[in-house]
C-alpha cells in the first residue's frame, strides 16, 4: 500500500536550525535579544501551520 499523501520529514528544517542558533547565541551572550525575538522562527513556523490548517479544514470541510 502506498500513500504518497503523507510526507515524512526528518532532521532539521531551516526555521529549526536558526533557532537552535539564535539560543544558543542568546545563551552565550552573543546577542541580547529578548527571548519572544530568540523564538521568533519557530513562532512563525506555528502560526503559519495553524493558518494552512484552518483554510485547508474548511476547503475540505464539505467532504
Amino acid at each position: 500500500m502506498n500513500n504518497n499523501n503523507k510526507t515524512k520529514s526528518t532532521g532539521l528544517g531551516f526555521l529549526e536550525l536558526l533557532t537552535l542558533i539564535f539560543v544558543v547565541a542568546k545563551l552565550l551572550s552573543f546577542i541580547t535579544w529578548s527571548w519572544w525575538l530568540v523564538f521568533l522562527p519557530i513562532i512563525f513556523k506555528v502560526v503559519v501551520s495553524l493558518i494552512v490548517g484552518v483554510i485547508d479544514g474548511i476547503a475540505n470541510a464539505d467532504e
